[in-house]
């Protein structure tokens, strides 16, 4: 049974944003999918909430949707999201602004959400591949059980890399990075410095401390009590600093560096004592 249906009485919906926990009572922010839905009916709107609100509790998870019926909307309305988004839902045929051009107006503002597609012509499956999509829906083929598969694959998908990533608030938002991205962190008077592997600079507020419990992976390790650092961009060692293969020095504090000659050891690393 195709799950496009005939559209009934347009009316205008500027934004929705609605809470729903899973009967699992699963609590972990990892698990809460932020999902914003843009289509021109009304309807439809309603329509693909209600299977993905479906889907999310047949396996776990939370649910938070934004919703619009209109794209420069969606848009305009970004800065005043306080989440990141996980997914954008996108009908390609939304009167003078096209799918596309909504997906691409997020991507330009480095918004990382996995985008899926709604539409009727299988011509615009190569167009949308400019923002890399999750998938394109052809509504008027697909079905209950092809569209729970693929929303519980994106699930995962999402999931997995929200537990390999460090959250954050940044600018009143709350936002995430991969761990993978990150070389090492920094504090200076409550005010945490993460440095990237694209030498980007990331500011916030926090403490090391509170930083160190969040991250669950073993090759961030406190090097002083200004620095963490992840192991995987270490160098070599030498006396009291470790040099990273970003051509960067941090210093090593006493009381860390038995720890940390034995991890290195452990990594055959190179250390020069």
């Amino acid at each position: 049974m195709s799950i496009a249906k005939k559209e009934t009485e347009s009316r205008t919906v500027t934004m929705n944003a609605m809470n729903n926990t899973s009967d699992s009572g699963i609590v972990s922010d990892d698990d809460t999918l932020y999902i914003l839905l843009c289509n021109a009916s009304l309807y439809l709107l309603q329509v693909y909430e209600s299977l993905i609100r479906y889907v999310a509790q047949k396996y776990g998870y939370q649910t938070n949707f934004l919703l619009y019926e209109n794209g420069k909307e969606a848009v305009f309305c970004k800065d005043d999201w306080t989440h990141e988004l996980d997914i954008i839902v996108i009908g390609w045929e939304l009167g003078r602004m096209k799918g596309i051009e909504i997906a691409r107006a997020f991507r330009e503002d480095h918004i990382q959400a996995q985008i899926l597609f709604l539409g009727n012509q299988t011509e615009n499956i190569i167009e949308s591949y400019e923002v890399n999509p999750f998938y394109y829906f052809i509504e008027n083929e697909v079905t209950h059980k092809k569209f729970e598969l693929v929303m519980k694959k994106c699930f995962r998908e999402i999931v997995r890399n929200k537990r390999n990533s460090l959250q954050f608030i940044s600018n009143g938002k709350i936002q995430r990075i991969q761990l993978e991205l990150i070389v090492y962190l920094k504090v200076d008077h409550r005010m945490i410095s993460i440095s990237c592997r694209d030498k980007k600079e990331i500011l916030f507020y926090d403490s090391l401390k509170n930083i160190e419990e969040k991250i669950k992976d073993d090759t961030f390790m406190r090097t002083h009590r200004g620095y963490i650092v992840n192991l995987k961009y270490v160098d070599y060692l030498d006396k009291n600093e470790l040099f990273l293969n970003t051509g960067e020095s941090i210093p090593i504090a006493r009381k860390y560096k038995q720890e940390l000659v034995e991890r290195m050891m452990d990594q055959e690393m190179n250390i020069l004592i």
